[in-house]
């Protein structure tokens, strides 16, 4: 396969901090997708927890975002695997969520370092967190 010379906008688009999305509904994972990309993000958006494994072994992110409807025991079980495994360990996650879980995920969640924003939430409130998440993880890499 011969070299090929990537476009400028993919070029941009590796210098971006890189966020991937998990999110079942494609009209919201659009809505995630833009106002994460006005904010100056690299977005990826996976319909499920299969099709982020996929997208994260291609591009690790620098913060997932993880839309979870809390009767999806996979995404609970999704979670502890990402924190469990020395490969995907040390990526922040930042869970978006209809209501607060039951205590003891709650406190699980606080344990581990997932924290979560309950919806409705405000878009300012929403991108102070994601880039709270991310600067540190940069610094600590040198990208800025």
């Amino acid at each position: 396969m011969p070299f090929r010379t990537p476009a400028p906008e993919e070029k941009e688009d590796r210098m971006r901090p890189s966020i991937l999305v998990i999110e079942e509904d494609p009209d919201l994972g659009r809505l995630f997708e833009a106002m994460l990309h006005v904010e100056g993000y690299s977005v990826s958006i996976a319909r499920s927890v299969h099709e982020a494994r996929d997208l994260i072994m291609r591009r690790e992110p620098d913060l997932i975002v993880f839309d979870w409807a809390l009767n999806n025991a996979a995404g609970y079980l999704w979670i502890d695997e990402i924190r469990n495994t020395a490969h995907t360990a040390h990526i922040p996650v930042l869970l978006v969520c209809g209501a607060i879980p039951p205590r003891s995920i709650y406190e699980m969640l606080g344990i581990v370092g997932v924290p979560i924003v309950e919806k409705p939430f405000d878009l300012r409130d929403f991108c102070r967190h994601v880039a709270a998440m991310i600067q540190p993880r940069e610094r600590a890499v040198g990208a800025f």
